[in-house]
């Protein structure tokens, strides 16, 4: 085996270097001889391999391009084993001899023979020829021999089976004739025997026949020819979407190098969208023209003669190239539709790039093109032209859905969804219209009966319901219609929802329906129907507002739809910019109109202001003349800003940081004015009126609260008689007693208990004999004692209750005082199976309660000595607004107070009202316990205020106990309470004064003593 090739290259160029870079005489020649030729390392590396050398290896190794002949590689016959034989025997000599000349000539061995040194061995003449040779011929020859010596020296087999491969190769790579092209050449040796028979045919009838089938065969030539072209045709068409990707990739280089990059992009990206609008215009041009290019099959010559000549032949012929024209017909529509798809996103995408670009423009550049300048004229046409062939290609796109959805053929829609989709609509339809006349009705008989209700229980302001009610009444027309449209764009099918125009019909309705919706809503707000402050008489102005709020929301509505349509239709554009410029002068002469409108108006209500400032005294002065419509329009922007203020301010008051924030400024606007004006001649309320304020005293009807819900939750129980045990947990003065008296009138078989200190199970049995469907247990929180043990009572009353709750709703109205120390002590939640924590009333309710409250006393208070003093000439209408605002601010400032619980502002109510000299009752300002008195007591003192709050009422003995104090010490911190009016004692027993509770038990949370539930 011969070593391979690359040994053999490296070893006879290394081994000619010395010949080839010599430029001594060669061994073997005279010294006076020159070299023939001098080689050069330079000419052996730059020399090229024969173009064989590569393919004989890639040969060997199964990787021969198919196209290439193995046996052209080789000066032998392959399949000749002998002469192969020889021709490797051959190759293999004159590699070895050629190695042998390039290799330099040993040195003489060293020998101790005396005389003259031993001549070196000749290497021959070979030696000397290669110097004369050229060496890059030379080494090519050298590299294809050393290849075919490689293939040679495989085996018999291992050739064959290499050659085998190369030969299946080929085959497989051979193009192969495919169906249409044989079918074409069957059809055109068809029509050569055709033609061919026509001249041989004996009579003109079968010459008619003969001529007939040829024509039809050219005809079906034709056809086959012109449906290969549109499939070039669509094979273009796919091949435009690589240059749209070309240009998406373009515009991201132009934004990420610069403007002055970005303009070229610019302009070069438009040119080519224009070209592309261009070939979407001929395309639409086209499909709406209905023309083809394929051929007719044209009248049947064969039609006169007589039925019994043979032309089966012809007439199949004939129904075969009818076919192949139908379906011709058929691609080429279809390639029409499919280029104008594909041409409408192409323009798409290029829009969309080019509005990107946009942004990365010069500033120059982009005003120009989004400004009123000859760019931007050129622009917006371009953009108007960009919109026209959209709805021009969306209309045929429609027109082709209507004509399948009415058509019977393959592809349209069947009688059967039809009928599916219809019914469901025509059954919406009639639903809606017979509704639409019984809703009005409906809700008018709804109002009446809330109204109704509302007097009934002699309600200062409407309820929530009745509120809403009227707002319905004047906003469910557009709800109506909003239903219908959203049921109807549910039940049309997807392909339908899909089409463009039912897409901007579907925006326009629900921008229009939304528009009218706000439109009567703020109509409804303004009216006062929904308890706004921006209430405005009915009547004249009601309809003109209306008028004026339509015309606002109108325009609105026009210029939002042109946005939002244009933006999807063409981007935001320059027609985008330009629809945004027309906005803002679009409000000047809307302003106009209205003021024109609201003239009269506002001069009206200007001059029913009795007081008037130098503005609007101006404004009235000016009436008439060419000032007036100035002045109308002051007038109008005035009566508006302050509008808008009263209606900001209400809304601003129902975050509960701003309501306290204005409690706290109405408290010392209050405190200002009563330094200024003295109460003296005031005396405090007393007598009846004065106790039927008090927080304890039970009122004979039940108002509106956050104890609503639960108040229904029990009487429900108690009716269905469901056991269980339930702990309602509030401060005192919440109203737990008032909650349980109200499940009691509502429940004739409830049961109360008002529990103490002596009260245990045996109390509950008593009371559990009867069977009562609900026990209500009030003050639960009496029978647990601080001291170790105390809960004794407690669990035992728990234990009788829980065995007795199967058919029995057991309720414990517990202190929130005493509630942490029994969550501390036991867990809560396994003892009972609900807890309730009441919430705080809200200002209204608190105002709805002090209200009734008077009503009962038989008063009205009065806030007169709570005014500022207010100017001469002022009316009764402007003072009695300002008594409201009073009124309102004062109910604000007591639920601030009292953190919204109704028995302390009951407390500072009444302390609050005094009696002048005729007996009018006059509000004052909040009349409260100075704190102070308390803040440096003692700890064992406040200790003994704890004791008592979570006691009360409770004995010396007991505070005693719980505070591990000397019985003469609570004694003596009790006289001093009760001389300063911390306690008020009733039958032997001591608590807390309603006056001294929220001070006693605020200065307890703020030193840690108490716990909140």
């Amino acid at each position: 085996m011969a070593r391979p090739f690359l040994r053999v290259a490296i070893a006879q160029i290394v081994g000619a270097a010395p010949l080839l870079l010599s430029t001594s005489p060669a061994v073997g020649q005279d010294a006076g001889e020159s070299t023939t030729a001098t080689l050069t390392l330079a000419d052996v590396s730059t020399a090229r391999s024969d173009p064989k050398t590569p393919q004989v290896r890639a040969l060997i190794a199964g990787t021969l391009a198919p196209e290439i002949d193995p046996q052209s590689l080789f000066d032998v016959a392959l399949d000749d084993e002998a002469a192969l034989q020889v021709e490797a025997a051959r190759v293999r000599a004159i590699l070895r001899a050629a190695d042998e000349a390039v290799r330099p000539p040993e040195a003489p061995p060293k020998t101790r023979t005396r005389g003259r040194p031993a001549s070196a061995p000749d290497a021959g003449g070979l030696r000397a020829e290669l110097a004369a040779l050229n060496p890059g011929l030379w080494f090519q020859r050298l590299e294809l021999d050393q290849a075919r010596l490689q293939f040679y020296q495989l085996s018999a087999e291992q050739r064959a089976d290499l050659l085998q491969a190369h030969a299946a190769r080929r085959q497989v790579a051979q193009p192969t004739e495919t169906a249409e092209e044989r079918r074409a050449l069957e059809i055109e040796a068809e029509r050569e025997r055709a033609l061919q028979a026509a001249k041989e045919a004996r009579s003109e009838t079968e010459r008619l026949v003969t001529a007939e089938i040829a024509s039809l065969i050219a005809l079906e030539m034709q056809v086959r020819a012109l449906r290969d072209e549109f499939q070039r045709a669509r094979e273009e068409t796919a091949l435009r979407r690589d240059v749209v990707l070309g240009w998406q990739r373009r515009v991201r280089e132009g934004e990420a190098t610069g403007p002055p990059e970005a303009d070229a992009t610019y302009d070069a990206l438009r040119r080519a969208l224009r070209a592309s609008r261009d070939d979407l215009s001929a395309a639409l041009d086209a499909l709406v023209d209905g023309a083809s290019r394929v051929p007719a099959l044209g009248p049947d010559p064969l039609a006169d003669l007589p039925p019994d000549f043979p032309t089966e032949a012809a007439r199949e012929r004939r129904t075969v190239v009818e076919r192949a024209i139908l379906e011709a017909r058929a691609d080429e529509r279809a390639l029409q539709v499919e280029r104008a798809a594909s041409l409408l996103d192409e323009i798409n995408v290029l829009n969309r790039e080019r509005l990107n670009l946009l942004l990365s423009l010069s500033p120059d550049k982009r005003e120009a093109t989004t400004g009123f300048t000859p760019a931007g004229w050129d622009q917006a046409r371009a953009e108007a032209r960009h919109l026209s062939l959209i709805l021009w290609y969306h209309q045929q796109v429609a027109t082709a859905w209507v004509n399948k959805l009415i058509s019977g053929k393959r592809g349209g829609v069947s009688l059967w969804r039809i009928t599916v989709v219809l019914l469901p609509l025509l059954l919406l339809f009639g639903a809606f219209f017979w509704g639409k006349r019984r809703t009005q009705a409906l809700l008018i008989w709804g109002e009446a009966r809330l109204a109704a209700a509302d007097r009934a229980e002699q309600r200062s302001r409407p309820s929530v319901g009745l509120r809403a009610l009227r707002i319905l009444l004047k906003t469910h027309r557009p709800l109506e219609w909003i239903f219908l449209f959203f049921c109807v764009s549910w039940l049309l099918p997807k392909d339908a929802r899909d089409l463009l125009e039912l897409q901007l019909l579907f925006s326009v309705a629900r921008w229009t329906l939304a528009g009218s919706l706000v439109i009567n809503f703020v109509n409804a707000l303004a009216s006062g129907d929904g308890g706004a402050v921006l209430s405005l008489e009915d009547g004249q102005s009601g309809k003109l507002r209306l008028r004026s709020l339509r015309l606002v929301g109108r325009t609105v509505i026009t210029l939002a739809l042109a946005l939002v349509l244009g933006a999807r239709l063409v981007g935001e554009g320059t027609i985008y910019s330009w629809v945004i410029f027309v906005c803002w002068f679009a409000a000047i002469p809307v302003f106009l109109l209205l003021v024109r409108w609201w003239r009269g108006d506002v001069f009206d209500r200007l001059d029913r202001l009795r007081k008037k400032t130098p503005l609007q005294a101006w404004i009235l002065a000016n009436r008439s003349g060419w000032k007036s419509f100035a002045a109308a329009m002051i007038g109008a922007v005035l009566l508006f800003t302050t509008g808008a203020l009263k209606f900001g301010r209400a809304r601003l008051s129902g975050f509960e940081l701003a309501r306290r924030i204005h409690a706290y400024l109405f408290k010392r606007e209050i405190e200002r004015i009563g330094e200024g004006h003295p109460h003296e001649e005031l005396a405090p309320l007393n007598g009846e009126a004065f106790e039927k304020f008090h927080p304890e005293r039970p009122f004979d009807r039940w108002l509106s609260c956050p104890a609503d819900e639960l108040l229904e939750g029990l009487t429900d129980r108690a009716s269905t008689r469901r056991g269980a045990l339930i702990v309602v947990v509030a401060p005192r003065g919440m109203g737990k007693s008032s909650l349980l008296r109200a499940v009691a009138l509502r429940s004739s078989e409830a049961k109360i208990v008002e529990c103490h200190d002596q009260t245990g199970a045996s109390d509950l049995q008593a009371v559990a004999e009867a069977s009562p469907s609900i026990i209500l247990i009030d003050n639960a929180h009496s029978m647990i004692q601080a001291r170790v043990g105390g809960l004794a009572k407690f669990d035992q009353a728990m234990a009788f209750a829980r065995a007795h709750s199967n058919r029995t709703t057991w309720v414990f109205a517990m202190d929130a005082s005493v509630w942490p120390l029994l969550k501390r002590a036991r867990d809560a939640r396994p003892m009972f199976d609900e807890t309730h924590l009441l919430s705080p009333w809200r200002e209204g309710q608190l105002g709805a309660l002090i209200a009734a409250r008077c009503q009962v006393a038989g008063i009205v208070p009065r806030y007169d000595s709570l005014l500022d003093k207010l100017p001469a000439g002022v009316s009764e209408d402007e003072r009695q607004e300002a008594v409201e605002v009073k009124r309102v601010g004062y109910e604000r400032m007591l639920w601030d107070h009292t953190g919204g619980n109704p028995g302390l502002a009951l407390e500072a109510w009444r302390a609050s009202l005094g009696e002048d000299a005729g007996s009018v009752v006059h509000v004052r300002p909040l009349q409260v316990p100075d704190a102070s008195k308390i803040e440096h007591l003692p700890d064992s003192s406040l200790f003994v205020l704890r004791a008592v709050l979570q006691l009360a009422p409770t004995t010396v003995e007991t505070v005693a106990e719980a505070t591990r104090l000397r019985a003469d010490e609570v004694v003596q911190d009790l006289r001093f309470g009760e001389a300063q009016g911390f306690y008020e004692s009733r039958s032997g027993r001591v608590r807390i004064a309603w006056a001294w509770l929220r001070a006693v038990t605020r200065l307890l949370e703020r030193r840690h003593l108490l716990g909140t539930p």
